[in-house]
């Protein structure tokens, strides 16, 4: 199955007077996160900057920050995963745990004088909750290296560690496949 076809059963939550095919919108954003991109805003950018990219994915013209985060708002995830599944079949097989990480800013924090809070969280997929948090005090990618050496994850064997952007670095990728695991972005 192509990712065209996948991203084409993702039930599209817009109204019926949308002017961007949702696979094309679903294919764009995930071209810019592997190309490093790391918001929506972003994403809006990247869309601007390679006009080029854009006939391919069923686009005339780049969509904005509004039209991208309306979209993700309200589209089903389990949907999207479903789709993603079908195109990238190893992300789920049978006895893996699949690990997220991801950067987080804690609401409200970076009020008046004191600094935001930073946090790097890493989800159990199987288990459905959060295995760990730790606070990114320099670069999350660094925070990420230590909270894995915290949970005591020597043992990555059959397991999956998948990030944002912001995660995208050869030394993370290195360090879990250090340990037995793999990356969705090695």
């Amino acid at each position: 199955m192509t990712l065209r076809e996948a991203l084409s059963q993702v039930p599209d939550p817009r109204a019926h007077n949308r002017r961007y095919p949702l696979w094309g919108l679903l294919a764009l954003i995930l071209l810019a996160f592997l190309s490093r991109v790391d918001s929506l805003r972003g994403v809006a950018r990247f869309a601007r900057a390679h006009p080029h990219l854009l006939p391919h994915l069923g686009l005339r013209k780049p969509p904005g920050h509004t039209a991208l985060t309306e979209l993700l708002h309200r589209l089903d995830p389990q949907a999207l995963a479903q789709a993603l599944a079908a195109v990238f079949p190893e992300t789920e097989r049978e006895g893996e745990r699949v690990l997220v990480a991801d950067g987080k800013v804690l609401r409200g924090s970076g009020k008046g004088k004191s600094p935001q809070v930073r946090l790097v969280e890493v989800w159990a997929h199987s288990l459905g909750r959060t295995l760990a948090q730790a606070r990114a005090e320099g670069s999350e990618h660094r925070a990420l290296l230590e909270l894995l050496e915290r949970l005591g994850a020597e043992g990555l064997a059959g397991k999956v560690v998948v990030g944002d952007a912001g995660f995208l670095y050869p030394e993370v990728a290195r360090g879990v496949r250090a340990k037995g695991g793999s990356t969705s972005w090695s």
